[in-house]
């Protein structure tokens, strides 16, 4: 337990210094980049009257000094004050708080099939070397592990929208209706979820089954699955109590690694969709240079691949007390 507790401290301090780290990257990044946002809040133009221009850059606090600057983004950023959007002037939460939202519920969606069924193929597949239930399940891994995933739901955007009309191209709910709660609602949200969320699936599956599959192979290859054979279990209490356990390790630290790649697919899917989520939103930042929100981005998937790696950590050390992170 001491064991455990020490590891729990280090990890989550070297967690809250990478932490700290990407917040010192994210405010650099968009000061040294060459656009002025001043410039897209008040274009330089003779009927633009200089105290506007002096006004914003005074709200924004851009006139300070680049320390005071960086001084106040790590303190509003911990009192979760997330700063006020330079095109919308209205704080950043308000303005991606529904986005986040539909963001959170593709991912959500997406994320529980992709580790459940990826998971289950991958020891079906192990189960079943060399067979053509293997072979199928192998190639469908490698096929869509090498396959950008904006390619993907483009091409089911051209199947299921435009030559065969089945699913809505665009919006996370129809025209004239209000996100709440009743059935038709949900329905109708599932229904726009269908595509990005297959999409997202579908293109993110592919290595949890190929991890699950090859890890799963190589602990049933070792001499204590012989002698549990030996001693008379059977297939199922083989792989429950003896192989599934052994092979977790491998594919918790892939799963925490695809937190990542989940994440910045369901940006590409936003885009290609229509689907205005948080990817959506900050492709639409993008154009108009509000940096506080790009920011605000950038720092949320930053912070939830640290935490993802850091729960993955503490996972891999209570499955196996074996294993020791420095």
């Amino acid at each position: 337990m001491a064991s455990f507790r020490r590891v729990l401290a280090k990890r989550v301090f070297n967690a809250f210094i990478t932490i700290l780290l990407i917040m010192l990257v994210n405010f650099l990044l968009f000061r040294v980049m060459p656009a002025d946002p001043v410039d897209m809040m008040t274009p330089r133009d003779p009927n633009t009257p200089p105290e506007t221009r002096d006004r914003n850059i005074e709200v924004w606090g851009l006139d300070q000094p680049l320390s005071t600057q960086l001084y106040l983004y790590f303190v509003q950023t911990f009192t979760g004050n997330w700063g006020v959007s330079f095109w919308y002037e209205r704080p950043v939460v308000d303005v991606l708080r529904d986005a986040i939202a539909w963001t959170l519920l593709l991912l959500g969606i997406s994320s529980t099939i992709t580790f459940m069924v990826g998971i289950v193929l991958g020891k079906y597949a192990a189960r079943r070397r060399g067979k053509p239930a293997d072979v199928t399940i192998t190639a469908f891994g490698i096929f869509f592990y090498g396959m950008p995933i904006f390619w993907f739901g483009i091409i089911l955007m051209v199947v299921f929208v435009g030559w065969i009309p089945l699913f809505p191209g665009s919006q996370y709910i129809s025209p004239g209706l209000s996100p709440e709660f009743s059935l038709p609602v949900i329905a109708d949200i599932l229904w726009h979820l269908a595509l990005p969320c297959a999409t997202l699936t579908i293109g993110s599956i592919a290595g949890i089954v190929l991890i699950q599959r090859n890890s799963l192979i190589d602990v049933l290859t070792e001499e204590y699955i012989t002698t549990a054979y030996a001693k008379g279990l059977t297939e199922r209490g083989v792989m429950k109590y003896h192989a599934t356990p052994n092979a977790r390790l491998p594919v918790v630290t892939t799963i925490a690694m695809d937190i990542a790649f989940i994440l910045g697919g369901a940006f590409q899917i936003e885009v290609v969709f229509s689907y205005k989520g948080l990817g959506w939103v900050t492709i639409d930042a993008i154009g108009k240079q509000d940096y506080p929100i790009l920011q605000f981005v950038v720092l949320i998937g930053g912070v939830a691949v640290v935490i993802a790696n850091l729960i993955a950590d503490l996972v891999l050390v209570k499955l196996d007390p074996r294993v020791t992170i420095t």
